[in-house]
């Protein structure tokens, strides 16, 4: 009978990785039907040249040239390598450096979909989530403007939480590390993994600096002076594109109009505000720690800290002033394994975030000003944000004004992922609370 349930779940396994795989090739067949689009996006602008220069052994040539996530591009040099081997375009060594981004993606649907069917939820449940966290439309289009690290990162930051609830503080803060070298907006994920862990916290953020140090310090070092470091590895956010998706929009200075991601020109086009340079993702990189510790202070369950990584993720999409379609990405992945794991749903709310992502970048500036474009964006994402914020900072109820009924039925329909955490857990550990103390940079 063993046998047979061990075949049973492998099987279960094997189609699931099918399912994930194929959700693959879907999304590499959207970018082969915009091929044209990778001679002009942000690949070949900023890292066809320095990937080219790392693949034919220039290192200090990629150093020179890597942007401020050229550690991604040493992640995914060994795929892209076995196109500049056999002679491939351009166009199929970019197919191949994004490949691992989305087995990425594939991995973690694998991962959560056992955990959601035994759970109890159907088929549906699981289709729904395969295609949100692998065929999401949001991936193609991350994928068509230059940027598969953004799928990449998610799934680093996701996974540096779920190991952290694992109490495993060396795997979380090496995962850290690489998500915060592959984009710097992971510097958010800082505080989640802190609250994850159930004990040596150092050890994660002392794992994590180092890895940080050794992928992204040499791309720094490489660079003419300081300055010039500073200046690619801080992007600029207060340039003279300055697109409504924002919450700063009506605190520019009104222009004209505005050409717009789809191509059309949006009429009340608004100049960044000068107080704006160097400060948007600086309050990105840093409102993390006190917000983490406000949902430390507030009593928030440890397997909730994805809901709080998720809400961090989303404030990035709010917060920077240069917000493209693919930003939300972060945020869609985390708010899905919330979902899927901790709540045993099928991903109601990741579908909605896509669906206005694609709606409020892709489809609403052929038809609105850039004022009505910039509410459309404020209001959904103000109210996801209250949505996000109640569920981090609702203080739990205390066990002593429930009835005893109500901490039977509690102890008795405890989640899955809650039994799965504490028999991970090391013996002897407690829930602990401590200060977060951790140096932060802005990322892009």
């Amino acid at each position: 009978m063993a046998g047979s349930e061990a075949r049973a779940a492998l099987r279960g396994r094997f189609e699931l990785a099918v399912l994930a795989l194929a959700g693959v090739a879907a999304t590499l067949a959207m970018v082969w039907y915009r091929a044209w689009q990778v001679s002009l996006n942000d690949y070949s602008t900023e890292a066809r040249m320095p990937l080219t220069a790392l693949l034919h052994g220039h290192i200090w040539t990629f150093l020179k040239a890597a942007p401020s996530y050229g550690p991604s591009l040493e992640l995914r040099a060994p795929f892209a390598l076995l196109g500049s081997l056999a002679g491939g375009s351009p166009l199929l060594i970019y197919r191949l450096s994004a490949l691992p981004c989305l087995l990425a993606l594939a991995g973690l649907a694998v991962w959560i979909a056992p955990r959601l069917r035994s759970a109890g939820r159907g088929w549906i449940a699981v289709l729904l989530m395969l295609a949100v966290c692998v065929a999401n439309p949001i991936n193609y289009y991350a994928l068509a403007i230059g940027h598969p690290e953004e799928a990449l990162g998610a799934v680093l930051c996701v996974a540096a939480v779920i190991v952290a609830l694992r109490g495993q503080s060396i795997w979380a803060g090496l995962l850290l590390g690489v998500a915060i070298s592959n984009k710097e907006w992971a510097v958010v994920a800082i505080g989640p993994v802190l609250l994850a862990l159930p004990e040596k916290r150092w050890r994660a953020l002392l794992t994590a600096g180092v890895t940080t140090l050794v992928l992204l310090g040499p791309i720094a070092l490489a660079s003419s002076s300081v300055k010039a470091a500073s200046g690619r590895i801080t992007v600029n956010d207060g340039g003279s594109t300055f697109y409504p998706e924002q919450i700063w929009w009506f605190f520019g200075t009104p222009g004209r109009w505005l050409p717009s991601m789809a191509g059309q020109l949006l009429h009340g086009y608004r100049w960044p505000p000068s107080w704006l340079q160097g400060r948007a993702h600086l309050l990105i990189a840093w409102i993390g720690l006190p917000l983490s510790w406000l949902a430390y202070r507030r009593g928030m369950p440890r397997q909730n800290v994805l809901a709080l990584l998720a809400l961090l993720l989303l404030l990035r999409c709010i917060l920077d002033p240069w917000d493209l379609v693919y930003y939300p990405l972060p945020f869609i992945v985390a708010l899905l394994t919330w979902e899927t794991t901790v709540k045993h749903r099928a991903p109601i709310g990741a579908v909605a975030a896509t669906l206005a992502t694609w709606a409020i970048f892709e489809c609403l500036p052929n038809h609105l000003s850039a004022n009505q474009l910039a509410l459309s964006f404020i209001v959904p994402s103000l109210l996801a944000l209250a949505a996000m914020s109640r569920i981090v900072y609702r203080r739990p109820p205390s066990e002593g004004s429930q009835m005893p009924c109500e901490q039977a039925v509690q102890s008795t329909t405890r989640s899955s992922f809650g039994n799965w955490l504490s028999r991970r857990q090391p013996s002897g550990v407690s829930t602990v609370r401590s200060s977060i103390r951790t140096p932060s940079s802005p990322g892009k």
